[in-house]
């Protein structure tokens, strides 16, 4: 847990190998860190002292000494030798001399000179005379000089030649970037944090440790930042600490009654525009590094520099102040004629801040806006206004929508319950009711009702262009479920052309089901117009969040062979969902994400995104996507070994209903985490069940990667034979690549297994590549083809570098394996895990006497005479 006096120190490797490097230059006589404040130069500093411990060399630091009490060489007197004075420079810097040299040994005996380093934390606290001492040592070559700067203008004179001599290497520190700050709070938390709390944290400290530790402190402190079950989140939002309440006011001690008032203008209601401020204020505030001027077009606008000091200002200003200035602003910009779209959306913010209310018509326009900009928190503040002073359809319709993309499913069925009624024409019955399906089918997980609720309304809407609509969301909730042959029987006679709406509420699910069919280029090209589609469209009323377009297009990649650019369309899909605080759409595209780290082999990166796409579901009861998610954890756990994390996982999905477009790979957590426990046979028995499941619903894609791993599992000759079965639907690349692996384990062709562990590696699919690599290494070896073994056997383990520590019965083959038959090495792997050998007998389906026997050649083969010396050689040579 993280302790209130210290903070992880993280993210400045590249810092510390130039310190190390200008200490080690004899030419170099300062390292100077120069950066805002908060941003870490002290702690930097410190450990650049203890480097230089390390390294041999005597060190010091001066000391803070407030400004009344200075007095010349105040701030190092505890490192000067006694009866020096500083109007006698000369005694001073030949007796400080001496002392240092004394301090660093017999510098001839030295291969590497060293010097005594002095911390300086803050240039500017050295009187001259200190200053002028140190210039003196850094050239008689016995001081080396480690300092901070936050300031420029603030130098003395001599100070600052010390950090511009030529001498003097200067490195200029940026905050922290968003990996490093999820560095920090794990381990400051001591486990894990979901990335969407560190993407905020690093949102609001923009990568400022000091920043950071204050508001992980104070966000522990008000119950915000809370451990969940499965990491670090934050529930609520991030706020003030004060501590930085107080360095704000430190800040701004000084400056004018006018910059203050403008200062708090820019907070309630950023960015504002410049034209408006007083002039020569902006110039004040902009030299203090409190704001910042941008200009888009013809308009330069002011904002504040840092977003911790919003939440600081908005917090000390008085309520009276707030309306005033709300109410200024609000007729400043009507004013110059509110043209921008955003203008209303921030008039019904600053009506509502000021008085609680609005006029309907700014709040409905506002909602609308906010809608477009997939903004659901605002959509949520201005619709609920809006119904609060008007009876109409659309405000509920709006509030309905946000509600369920915010998470709070009864909320959103209440309110579209209410706005039942008031649906009187045919466009709002069409809404209602496509905004129930979505409720019920990706929310609620009732996918009866939910065609229910699109059958309830074809019966009373006429219009053939809204019933392609409601055919359109049929064929989208069959896609939801895994039922892609069923999503194109419904999508079958839908017309597209000149129907917007059907296109956007049809053409993902299309191109879902016929990727899932086994059509890929031409789903792939679907799924892109899809997307476009849906970025493009004005009125996204009751349509889904543009990411879940994106998973598609990340499908249709993933079955394409190009796993790594499915991955980076994952990576934007998760910011655009962070953005806008949409938690069905964070849920969603973490649980694709954990999907495509599995298809590459990366079972860390695959836990970390289903420990995020629990989170988010969890704490937002979306039942669906947390059985999802949790499936996904438990077959990356078992994939690591972890088979406590995996039973834990699988026990969480046990009231939770199956869903999912990949509902038929659901089992795959259950079946590899018999294997992590020694029982191939159950994982394979769990497999061939759920293949039957995606052959039911017409799931080519995923029967497909199912049948793969039952090959991996021992059974290649069966995987084979259902994979030929639907080889004549399937035309992309990654079952190409899949089907001539599993032809090839088929086989025992090594050659075969080699070419495949090469385009398999291409498509990004590097643990499969590993095992087909560690495959033909096997069977070279049996033919004793060494050299061919040998090279086989480096491509295994090139591969299995970037796979995370996974383990299979596959990657087993190398190591001990390599001496083994595949028999041998199956059993070996088993008799490793613990079985006996009547269980690894029951586990293969042979007797044990067969066991006994293969068990005495593994001995005499690996030379060892028991278990345990089958095991320790096993560990071994698997680098366990």
């Amino acid at each position: 847990m993280v302790d209130a006096m210290t903070w992880p120190f993280v993210g400045r490797d590249r810092e510390t190998a130039a310190f190390d490097e200008a200490l080690a230059d004899g030419s170099c006589h300062a390292f100077i860190l120069h950066g805002p404040q908060g941003v870490g130069k002290s702690q930097l500093a410190n450990v650049c002292r203890r480097r230089a411990e390390q390294a041999g060399h005597a060190t010091g630091r001066t000391i803070s000494v407030p400004q009344s009490l200075a007095s010349p060489l105040a701030s190092v007197a505890h490192l000067l030798p006694q009866d020096v004075r500083a109007d006698d420079p000369v005694t001073l810097f030949r007796r400080t001399r001496d002392a240092l040299t004394e301090l660093d040994g017999d510098a001839s005996s030295q291969e590497v000179r060293r010097r005594f380093v002095l911390l300086v934390d803050d240039l500017d606290s050295l009187d001259e005379s200190t200053a002028n001492l140190a210039g003196q040592l850094l050239e008689a070559g016995v001081l080396f000089l480690a300092g901070t700067v936050s300031s420029l203008k603030e130098l003395k004179p001599v100070a600052f030649s010390l950090q511009a001599s030529e001498a003097a290497r200067r490195i200029d520190l940026r905050g922290l970037s968003e990996a490093e700050v999820g560095d920090a709070m794990s381990s400051a938390l001591g486990g894990p944090v979901e990335p969407r709390t560190v993407a905020m944290m690093h949102r609001a400290s923009e990568g400022s440790p000091r920043y950071l530790r204050e508001f992980v402190l104070c966000s522990l402190s008000t119950g915000a930042l809370v451990d969940d079950g499965e990491s670090w989140a934050l529930v609520s939002e991030v706020g003030p600490t004060p501590l930085l309440e107080s360095l704000l006011e430190r800040r701004l001690a000084g400056v004018t009654p006018a910059a203050r008032t403008t200062l708090n203008r820019i907070a309630l209601c950023q960015p504002v525009d410049a034209a408006g401020l007083p002039g020569g204020v902006t110039d004040e505030l902009e030299s203090l590094g409190l704001v910042r001027a941008s200009r888009d077009g013809r308009r330069e606008s002011v904002s504040l520099r840092h977003p911790a000091h919003e939440k600081v200002l908005r917090l000390a200003i008085p309520s009276s102040e707030r309306r005033r200035i709300f109410e200024e602003e609000t007729a400043l910009v009507r004013a110059w004629g509110a043209r921008r779209r955003t203008d209303q959306i921030r008039i019904a913010s600053w009506q509502l801040s000021a008085t609680g209310s609005a006029d309907p018509e700014t709040l409905l326009q506002a909602a609308r806006l906010a809608r477009r900009d997939q903004d659901f928190r605002q959509v949520s503040e201005f619709a609920e206004a809006a119904c609060r002073v008007g009876e109409d359809f659309e405000p509920r319709l709006l509030l309905a929508e946000s509600l369920y993309e915010l998470g709070d499913l009864p909320g959103a069925w209440k309110v579209f319950e209410d706005a039942t009624d008031r649906a009187v024409h045919d466009p709002d019955r069409l809404l209602l009711a496509l905004g129930k399906c979505r409720l019920l089918a990706w929310g609620l997980i009732d996918d009866e009702q939910a065609l229910d609720v699109t059958a309830e309304a074809m019966r009373s809407i006429t219009g053939t262009p809204y019933r392609d609509v409601l055919k359109a969301a049929r064929g989208a909730v069959f896609m939801a479920f895994g039922r892609p042959a069923e999503a194109l029987q419904a999508l079958s006679d839908v017309r597209f052309d000149g129907n917007d709406q059907a296109g956007i509420v049809g053409k993902g699910p299309l191109a879902a089901a016929t990727v899932a069919t086994g059509r890929v280029d031409e789903g792939l090209e679907l799924a892109r117009e899809a997307y476009q589609d849906r970025l493009g469209l004005e009125d996204s009323s009751a349509i889904p969040h543009p990411v879940q377009y994106l998973n598609t297009v990340m499908f249709a990649l993933e079955e394409a062979g190009r796993l790594d650019e499915a991955y980076r369309t994952g990576q934007q899909g998760w910011e655009e969902a962070l953005a806008a605080d949409a938690a069905g759409a964070e849920g969603w595209i973490a649980a694709a994400l954990a999907r495509c780290s599995l298809l590459r082999g990366r079972p860390l990166d695959a836990e970390r995104w289903a420990s995020q796409a629990a989170s988010v579901a969890g704490r937002h009861s979306l039942r669906g996507t947390l059985h999802m998610a949790l499936a996904r954890k438990a077959e990356a756990a078992a994939l690591k070994g972890d088979v406590a994390t995996a039973e834990k996982s699988l026990n969480e999905c046990e009231d939770l209903p199956e869903w999912g477009a990949f509902r038929s790979e659901l089992p795959l957590g259950r079946a590899w985490l018999a294997v992590a426990k020694g029982n191939v046979r159950e994982g394979r028995n769990v497999l061939w069940e759920a293949v039957a499941s995606a052959r039911t619903a017409g799931h080519l894609a995923s029967e497909s990667r199912l049948l793969v791993d039952i090959a991996r599992l021992g059974d290649a000759k069966g995987a084979l034979a259902g994979l030929r079965g639907i080889s004549g639907a399937m035309d992309g690349e990654l079952f190409r690549t899949r089907l001539s692996c599993v032809r090839a384990l088929a086989e025992g062709d090594p050659e075969g297994l080699l070419d495949s562990a090469q385009a398999l590696r291409r498509t990004g699919s590097v643990m499969l590549a590993a095992e087909a690599a560690a495959s033909a290494c096997l069977h070279w070896g049996n033919r004793g083809e060494q050299r061919s073994a040998a090279a086989a056997e480096n491509l295994s383990f090139a591969l299995r570098g970037h796979c995370q520590g996974a383990a299979s019965p596959g990657l087993s083959l190398l190591g001990v394996a390599k001496h083994l038959t595949r028999r041998e090495a199956e059993i070996t792997d088993l008799v490793c895990s613990g079985l006996t050998n009547a269980e690894v007998a029951g586990t293969l389906t042979v007797s044990k006497r067969t066991v006994d026997n293969h068990l005495q050649n593994i001995y005499r083969k690996l030379g060892v005479r028991n278990r345990a010396a089958l095991q320790a050689e096993h560990l071994r040579q698997n680098g366990n």
